[in-house]
């Protein structure tokens, strides 16, 4: 019936109707073959600037965790280089009694030696560090004394000296006394630190 049609229709219907059928069969063969490549394509250029803009991203946080890695090394090392001038509660024992011996050893004679207690609590006790204080008072030549400030400023951990006072004993001797506040800082647990 169709081919009965189209012999009946004239010479320019038919060619409408071929150039139509053309037609039709250029834009079913365009959207089956072209548009599902051109939108695969598209896809792929999306995809790309994704997967470019994600590098950059990848990048920048590589960088920055670098940086932050450096960081926490140098803090690492400070807070080692800082823990390390602490006293441990056995090292403070060991310092103050030690003091009247390292004293003697100088050539200094000790008068009295008194642990300093706090009523105020510290400021880094939170942390684990305290304070401890204690007054020393010793009779010896000015260069005993000077040498007794230098040994017990050079131990490994820190030693503060908040105040020192001499006095002349008499005026006939060469001996002078002295009267030092020693503080150190111990810390609580270097383990958990």
């Amino acid at each position: 019936m169709l081919v009965d049609n189209l012999a009946k229709m004239g010479h320019s219907t038919r060619n409408a109707a071929s150039a139509s059928l053309i037609v039709i069969a250029a834009f079913a063969m365009y959207n089956w073959t072209v548009t599902p490549h051109a939108a695969s394509l598209s896809s792929a250029k999306a995809y790309e600037s994704v997967m470019d803009n994600l590098a950059k991203e990848g990048k920048i946080i590589a960088t920055r965790i670098e940086i932050k890695r450096k960081k926490l090394e140098e803090l690492r090392g400070q807070s080692a280089q800082l823990l390390s001038m602490l006293f441990t509660p056995d090292q403070a024992r060991e310092f103050f009694s030690d003091i009247e011996v390292i004293s003697e050893q100088t050539g200094c004679a000790v008068h009295s030696i008194n642990l300093l207690t706090s009523e105020k609590r510290n400021e880094y006790e939170h942390l684990g560090i305290r304070t401890k204080s204690a007054e020393l008072s010793v009779v010896g030549l000015y260069r005993d004394i000077a040498s007794l400030i230098r040994r017990l400023r050079a131990r490994s951990q820190k030693v503060w000296l908040d105040s020192m006072e001499l006095r002349a004993i008499d005026y006939s001797s060469d001996k002078v006394g002295c009267s030092l506040t020693i503080t150190i800082c111990e810390i609580m647990d270097k383990d958990t630190l």
